[in-house]
């Protein structure tokens, strides 16, 4: 589903047209201001995939009556320009009834159509063709996005905050983690490493608040032998309590937990006259990290 921010001061009328575009599987969020909208914009952006703008909307929630200038589809379109040029790029189009902007010359949008998607095309409420041609447009636009294509290619990994197994702040770390680059010196590494380490310790929070292990702040071997059934020696190196991950995980989760507190700490204390492990490695946690989580998600349902 394709979540869009919708600009309309006239929104909550048109549910026909949100009912059509939940057909068309996109999700329009509206909002009849450009202070409201821009707030949850700012806070919320990489759940957009695109911005819809009304020709004609209020500028505050405080507004009323007929809507006569265009300030705040100039406010917006601002905004969305300033976030371009930060490396936040959201498609955005125009969608609107008015005659002056749909047919008219219109100031505004000969200022703004060149930032605009679909070359800064009009698209008219008033044609069922425009509406089809526009949620195409959406699509091809968003299917485009680094976020998007991150999460069409693991979907099976972001399925685990659909399903709500893991905080929204943890998707976002998971996120960074796909869409930057490899890390070109020391202070990157670092962020990378910590932020791997941060997503790897979260599962474990989530795994205490299901009584998977009985508290995340315990050492880690400890958690390690719990998770592996608690072998113990006198039982002849049996499991006695229940085994919640393989051998092979375990190795995995020993890698990457280690490998990333002994680079972490290294970095802190600027120990950095031995061996630094390289680009391929930290390839590696990564993809030895998405592991971690298709395992975390087949536990986390089977015991909650």
């Amino acid at each position: 589903m394709y979540k869009v921010l919708w600009f309309d001061d006239e929104h909550k009328t048109l549910e026909l047209i949100k009912e059509e575009a939940i057909i068309a599987d996109i999700q329009l969020v509206g909002f009849a201001d450009a202070i409201s909208g821009l707030k949850e914009l700012e806070q919320s952006y990489k759940e957009y995939h695109a911005v819809l703008l009304d020709g004609l909307f209020f500028k505050n929630e405080e507004e009323t009556g007929d809507v006569q200038t265009g300030e705040a589809f100039s406010e917006v379109a601002k905004v969305l320009g300033n976030l371009k040029s930060q490396g936040i790029i959201i498609p955005w189009f125009i969608y609107s009834g008015q005659k002056s902007f749909v047919k008219d010359k219109n100031i505004l949008l000969d200022v703004f159509s060149k930032e605009a998607n679909a070359n800064g095309k009009v698209f008219d409420k008033n044609k069922d063709e425009d509406f089809i041609e526009l949620c195409n447009q959406i699509k091809i636009e968003a299917d485009k996005l680094p976020i998007t294509i991150a999460k069409n290619k693991y979907s099976d990994v972001f399925e685990i905050f659909e399903l709500g197994y893991l905080p929204d702040s943890v998707e976002e770390n998971v996120l960074d983690l796909l869409i930057k680059p490899l890390p070109q010196n020391n202070s990157e590494l670092k962020g990378i490493l910590t932020n791997i380490r941060s997503i790897h310790e979260s599962c474990l929070v989530q795994f205490e608040n299901i009584k998977v292990i009985p508290n995340s702040k315990d050492s880690f071997n400890r958690i390690l032998k719990h998770l592996s059934g608690n072998v113990s020696r006198d039982r002849g190196y049996l499991p006695t309590t229940i085994v919640f991950q393989t051998p092979e995980i375990e190795t995995l989760n020993k890698w990457i937990y280690f490998t990333c507190g002994t680079y972490i700490h290294y970095l802190e204390k600027q120990h950095h006259d031995g061996y630094m492990i390289s680009n391929y490695a930290v390839e590696s946690l990564k993809n030895g990290l998405l592991e971690i989580l298709l395992w975390f998600k087949k536990t986390y349902k089977e015991n909650i």
